[in-house]
């Protein structure tokens, strides 16, 4: 009778647990379908992972268009190359107002004509049913106007402080 017990109490906590590790594993492969869709500039699966309040207004599709031809533009004027989009793992997610809401941080590593530029932010990942993620970068939270378009925040979601790009002149001895 020991023994049923100790299986079932097993099984209770591994049945527990995975819920957990499945949603993190959503999110993460959610995060990365986007940042694959920002290197390669593919603007309707790039804006599909947009919260959809975001492009309810008029022009808001044209406004990441132009966003992503100003990148265009750039990568071929100053040779710039998306090198990787690395995605870090989710924090622990929290419902708050019906909204599921975690953070994940991201590092953009860009090669620039005279070097490279590591760019680390957080992104806001979204979701009201665990399943159809949305991600937003944290700094849209401190626009005033994007951030009336988008689901309040749980007080008890930590965001880091946004850190400052670095840049690597080929110059600059290695490490």
């Amino acid at each position: 009778m020991k023994k049923i017990t100790t299986i079932l109490v097993g099984l209770l906590l591994c049945t527990s647990v995975l819920p957990a590790q499945n949603i993190s594993t959503v999110i993460k492969t959610e995060a990365l379908k986007m940042a694959k869709a920002l290197a390669a500039l593919d603007l309707d699966t790039y804006a599909s992972f947009t919260y959809p309040t975001l492009l309810e207004e008029k022009g808001s599709k044209e406004k990441i268009k132009q966003g992503v031809d100003s990148v265009e533009k750039y990568r071929k004027d100053f040779g710039l190359k998306v090198k990787s989009i690395i995605i870090g793992n989710p924090s622990e997610v929290i419902t708050h107002n019906g909204i599921m809401q975690c953070t994940l941080p991201q590092t953009i590593n860009i090669e620039i004509m005279m070097g490279s530029m590591e760019a680390e932010s957080t992104l806001i990942g979204l979701s009201k049913d665990g399943k159809i993620w949305y991600f937003v970068d944290a700094m849209l939270y401190k626009q005033k106007d994007a951030k009336a378009k988008l689901p309040e925040l749980s007080p008890k979601l930590v965001i880091p402080a946004p850190k400052q790009p670095v840049i690597k002149s080929n110059d600059a001895p290695k490490n």
